[in-house]
């Protein structure tokens, strides 16, 4: 799975709240444990793809156990680079930051936003989203719902311009961001497939989560 000659690698940007304020529409006491580890399968998928697909992920974070979890995980490398998040101001500050963060060291890089709870994430899902999201200057995936936004990208030179948050899909769309939720369809579930409630949950079980979600659930199932 590698990038067509001549076009750059992308940084991916993986915005993550603080652990004690993440998953709170989850309703689960162990909603802590279970947004880290969804994190960690999401990083895990993201790192999959060739480093000349994917040059680098750029994790946002202001939680010290996300930071040092993610750091330690397998299959991270050096194209894992943490981030404070030092705005602390939400989600779209968080990912402002990291894009400035991301540009100044690679300015020739296009540059992709992704939820990071995507337990059931493929590699081959994600690459061809941004084999789609080439083709054009900015770009939205619409989640499953086709409210919200599980990717935003922006080539070199073009503003990426988050506008996360309620209906987000169609915010990006009025921002001019080209919507690719109806070409690229159902061939991209797992990336469509953010966690947010126990439906949702329900929902990427059946698709098939990663292995860290899998041990999490199993981790939190009654003994019999």
């Amino acid at each position: 799975m590698s990038l067509p000659r001549g076009e750059a690698p992308w940084t991916v940007l993986l915005p993550l709240k603080n652990l004690d304020r993440a998953k709170s529409r989850l309703q689960r006491s162990d909603r802590r444990r279970l947004a880290l580890a969804m994190a960690l399968d999401t990083v895990t998928a993201v790192l999959a793809l060739a480093p000349d697909r994917v040059g680098a992920v750029v994790v946002v974070s202001g939680d010290r156990t996300v930071d040092e979890t993610l750091t330690r995980a397998p299959g991270a490398d050096a194209r894992l680079l943490i981030v404070a998040d030092r705005p602390d101001r939400g989600l779209n500050p968080a990912l402002r930051h990291g894009d400035q963060h991301a540009r100044q060291r690679w300015p020739q890089r296009p540059v992709a936003a992704m939820s990071a709870d995507l337990p059931a994430l493929r590699p081959t899902e994600l690459h061809h989203a941004l084999t789609v999201a080439a083709g054009h200057p900015r770009a939205v995936l619409a989640d499953t719902s086709g409210a919200g936004t599980v990717l935003l990208t922006a080539l070199p030179g073009v503003a990426l311009v988050p506008l996360f948050g309620a209906d987000s899909h169609a915010a990006h769309r009025r921002s001019g961001a080209v919507d690719l939720t109806v070409t690229l369809g159902a061939a991209v579930p797992g990336l469509r497939r953010d966690v947010d409630t126990t439906t949702d949950l329900a929902e990427a079980r059946v698709l098939g989560v990663g292995r860290h979600t899998s041990a999490a659930l199993h981790a939190a199932a009654p003994a019999r």
